[in-house]
């Protein structure tokens, strides 16, 4: 084949129909579906028209109302897809001419044909990649601006980490950081995209907060598949996403990749507390109470002054009724670590508060948490209305749930704490006290 020709529709599809034959893509037919439809919508000249939506639409199918659901599981998906990918071409697909990759950025696919080195087959210099003919999304000057915008904003609204008092908050010390630069400027990437990652799960209801740090994390991963931070952040992630949604497929689609990540985590870096930490995150989000406090407890003694292992650590006591503890950790992490913004174990440590039924400790610790910077979502803003509520603050109580309808109208956190407690009395009492307060849920 010419250096300059394009690749041919039919060799095109040849190679396709022999990869989603292939042993590697075996069992995973949604991926198969995955790149089928994209292979097609480029030969037929619509890359420039493939989006999350149109795959969620046209391969996942569903209602109208689950597809920014669904377009979670095609950002997810179109992560397994580019590893399957690469997994095929090492292996059974390692002879093959013609050569399918997605590309970070975009969802059409890049095809190109393989041509030796100097148009000899026989030739065992290493092969040429020729361009493919269709589109492949590049990254303008508006797009550097955006992401020179985002990066500000993390480093803005991330805690200092050489700051006193936080030099371990990550898990790592500045010489730590100076030791893996010396070994692979690449690692210390992937470690920072990691981290800045952790600094975005939270609050967990929000997608778009989510979707961006499941793309940091795989960007870690892609630097450096060896950094155990990747695997584990998108495991968290993906757990987060199968708690928070109420569609059945999403859930099983997410268990399952954050099932592989957090294995992917602990295989890498058993003896770290992050890596624990999300292993206890998928047993929870699987509904294995006993493994995921297990693990919890582990990763909280394996790394006691990494507050993003005591959030979800203090979120996996919370829920599994254990709710003395979670005071008690969240305490003993406050007097040792000096922390310049609020974190998520602390609005955990408010909704035991709750729970145990001290209603002015749940306000000022959420109002606290509030004024530092910490998460605010309409979680926070139910434990707030219902401890108003329970104090007699009914105005106040009343004032916050207009709020919670007017921000969140759709929200059924009701419905979402009964979901996440393993007792479902408890998100039962979080209930009535909101609607008491005349919050009323739509739909």
């Amino acid at each position: 084949m010419n250096k300059d020709q394009t690749p041919d529709a039919k060799d095109v599809r040849a190679a396709l129909q022999r990869l989603v034959k292939s042993s590697t893509f075996a069992g995973s037919q949604r991926l198969q579906d995955f790149l089928i439809y994209v292979v097609e919508e480029s030969l037929r000249g619509r890359a420039d028209d493939i989006r999350a939506k149109t795959i969620a639409m046209d391969v996942y199918g569903g209602t109208m109302s689950e597809m920014a659901r669904r377009e979670n599981v095609v950002r997810v998906d179109a992560g397994r897809l580019r590893r399957k990918l690469s997994e095929y071409y090492a292996d059974a697909g390692r002879n093959e001419d013609t050569l399918f990759d997605l590309p970070k950025g975009g969802y059409a696919p890049q095809i190109t044909v393989r041509v030796p080195s100097g148009g000899m087959p026989d030739s065992p210099v290493a092969p040429h990649i020729k361009a493919r003919a269709w589109h492949r999304p590049a990254i303008g000057a508006a797009g550097i601006v955006v992401l020179v915008g985002f990066a500000t904003v993390l480093m803005l609204t991330s805690p200092k980490r050489d700051a006193p008092g936080q030099s371990m908050l990550d898990g790592l010390s500045p010489d730590e950081r100076s030791a893996i630069f010396d070994a692979s400027p690449m690692r210390l990437e992937a470690v920072n995209l990691a981290n800045s990652g952790r600094d975005l799960i939270f609050p967990a209801l929000e997608p778009a907060r989510l979707n961006a740090a499941l793309i940091m994390f795989e960007g870690a991963i892609k630097n450096d598949p060896s950094y155990f931070g990747g695997y584990a952040g998108a495991a968290q992630v993906a757990a987060t996403m199968a708690v928070v949604t109420p569609d059945p497929d999403l859930t099983r689609d997410m268990l399952a990749y954050a099932d592989s990540q957090s294995l992917m985590a602990l295989e890498q870096a058993p003896e770290t507390g992050w890596s624990q930490a999300a292993k206890a995150w998928v047993e929870f989000a699987k509904g294995n109470w006993p493994e995921a406090k297990n693990f919890a407890e582990r990763a909280r003694r394996l790394a006691p002054n990494d507050v993003h292992v005591l959030e979800f650590v203090s979120l996996i006591l919370l829920y599994s009724g254990s709710f003395e503890h979670v005071v008690s950790i969240s305490k003993e992490a406050l007097s040792k670590i000096d922390l310049e913004r609020g974190y998520v174990f602390q609005n955990a440590m408010g909704s035991a508060k709750f729970h145990l039924k001290d209603y002015k400790g749940t306000v000022s610790t959420f109002e606290h948490v509030a004024e530092k910077g910490g998460p605010v979502g309409p979680v926070s803003v139910a434990y707030l209305m219902a401890a108003h509520q329970m104090l007699g603050n009914v105005a106040e109580a009343q004032t916050l749930s207009k709020k919670l309808s007017r921000e969140w109208p759709e929200s059924r956190v009701d419905l979402l704490f009964q979901k996440l407690f393993a007792d479902p009395k408890h998100g039962e009492e979080l209930g009535r006290a909101m609607k008491d307060a005349g919050w009323e849920p739509k739909g």
